[in-house]
């Protein structure tokens, strides 16, 4: 999933939000730098510094791969079975 950023909002937002939206490559706020993943977007030293985590996305736009999610479910579960053990 490809992510732009869009001087409108001055936030990131998802490919799909730009062309659904923002009329794509016709917006006046269009810019053609794009990214693609979260992990791109942080690892570049010259991207604008919004909020990352403020991704405007529209239903079922996965910026996120599979592993990432899968990864941070494990993590909830361990600190569940961390706690339950305690108490």
């Amino acid at each position: 999933m490809k992510i732009k950023y869009c001087q409108k909002y001055e936030k990131y937002v998802s490919q799909r939000h730009c062309e659904f939206f923002n009329e794509g490559a016709q917006c006046e706020y269009y810019s053609p730098k794009c990214w693609n993943s979260i992990k791109d977007l942080l690892a570049d030293q010259g991207r604008p510094k919004w909020d990352v985590n403020a991704v405007i996305k529209p239903f079922k736009c996965n910026l996120l791969d599979r592993e990432y999610l899968n990864l941070l479910n494990r993590k909830k579960r361990l600190r569940k079975g961390a706690i339950a053990a305690r108490g």
